[in-house]
């Protein structure tokens, strides 16, 4: 189980990092932590080899968020992963399902939780960065990357 706390902590500031309206934790959906293997099979039915490689996601056709069980909760690196899902339901709570109505866009809402989770990042003072795979990504063969210098922040440099 996915301690109050963190929620407490990490859901106002995905707000505040994604610029998203904030909601209350009791209007957030089920968090299910389970093993990798069952992610995939539950997001993935006709083939779980497609998700095997998922981290966390967020199902809005269920509304519930599944993550690996396998997380540190306690480390940065690996909560920014329950940032980046909290960043989608903000974003799904302000637009609803149009968030993912085609590919251009689901590759912004993408940006927009990624670019999050890098900020995220570096204020706990973490080396990580997520995200830059979507510099590789295209839509029906159209490369268009009006997203890939938004998904990295600049490092935050402190003397």
């Amino acid at each position: 189980m996915v301690p109050a706390d963190l929620i407490a902590y990490l859901l106002p500031l995905a707000a505040r990092l994604s610029g998203y309206p904030a909601i209350s934790p009791q209007d957030l959906p089920p968090i299910r932590q389970m093993p990798v293997a069952e992610i995939a099979r539950e997001i993935c039915p006709e083939d779980a080899s497609h998700c095997e490689g998922m981290v966390a996601i967020f199902d809005s056709d269920r509304y519930q968020i599944l993550i690996r069980d396998n997380l540190d909760l306690d480390n940065p690196s690996d909560n920014s992963f329950l940032l980046h899902e909290l960043v989608h339901v903000l974003q799904y709570k302000a637009k609803g399902e149009e968030i993912f109505v085609d590919c251009p866009t689901t590759m912004k809402t993408e940006t927009e939780a990624y670019k999050a989770q890098n900020h995220y990042l570096g204020l706990e003072g973490q080396f990580l960065r997520v995200g830059d795979a979507l510099a590789f990504m295209t839509c029906a063969g159209k490369q268009d990357t009006f997203f890939t210098k938004e998904v990295m922040i600049e490092p935050i440099i402190r003397k």
